[in-house]
């Protein structure tokens, strides 16, 4: 005891009304916001010690308290990206699913996860042309997206979750994964072969027929139109 305080009292004291963990998940939060402007904008070549410490204003020191390394920073930046994705489309499947049908909380999906990429274009960076050509995030990238698929089909029809889950349906959710990827890194970096509206649509479709998902997207032709 020093000062009447114990060992445990001085390790939880405040400073600027924060404590020390509240200042270390502060500082943790800002080299990920930090790396995913880096990454997001300049590519993984730019994320540095250094520079993600520079541009979240935070001090050396504390970098190799919170990352072993700067690839492990990098895969924190890779899985904040994913989850500014996911969680919206989630929350847009599952509301849609609720109000309208199936057919249309595919639709939904497609389209939320175009907005996203649309309204945060270092979302599709990373997710896409940085994962695909970084050989720290590749088996990220090739892990996360059939994983993805899955928590969205389980939201919209669980059966065939189950069955995709099945060993011998693994190869074709890593070859819907791997359609899905390249389309979206194509839409991401500008090749605009159709409308949005249809790009959307172009997706869904290749969902329900690559999966064998029973849903009828003519039916669903309302769904944009609910949305606005």
């Amino acid at each position: 005891m020093v000062g009447g305080m114990t060992s445990a009292t001085t390790a939880g004291r405040l400073w600027q009304g924060q404590t020390p963990d509240a200042r270390e998940a502060d500082r943790r939060e800002r080299l990920v916001e930090a790396g995913l402007e880096l990454v997001g904008t300049q590519g993984v070549a730019a994320l540095t010690m250094r520079a993600a410490c520079r541009e979240a204003a935070v001090g050396p020191r504390y970098f190799y308290e919170l990352f072993a390394s700067r690839e492990e920073l990098l895969e924190a930046v890779y899985d904040e990206a994913v989850d500014r994705i996911r969680e919206p489309i989630l929350s847009d499947v599952i509301a849609t699913a609720e109000s309208q049908d199936m057919a249309a909380a595919i639709l939904v999906a497609f389209d939320t996860a175009v907005r996203v990429v649309e309204e945060d274009p270092r979302i599709g960076r990373i997710l896409f042309r940085e994962s695909a050509a970084d050989d720290t995030l590749r088996p990220r990238s090739q892990a996360a997206m059939p994983a993805f698929v899955l928590t969205v089909v389980t939201e919209v029809l669980p059966a065939r979750a189950g069955e995709l889950r099945a060993s011998s349906a693994g190869w074709t959710l890593l070859g819907f994964s791997a359609a899905i990827f390249a389309l979206f890194l194509a839409w991401s970096e500008g090749v605009r072969h159709t409308t949005r509206d249809e790009f959307v649509r172009h997706c869904a479709g290749l969902t329900v027929d690559y999966l064998g998902l029973d849903l009828d997207l003519g039916a669903a032709g309302h769904w944009k139109g609910d949305r606005a």
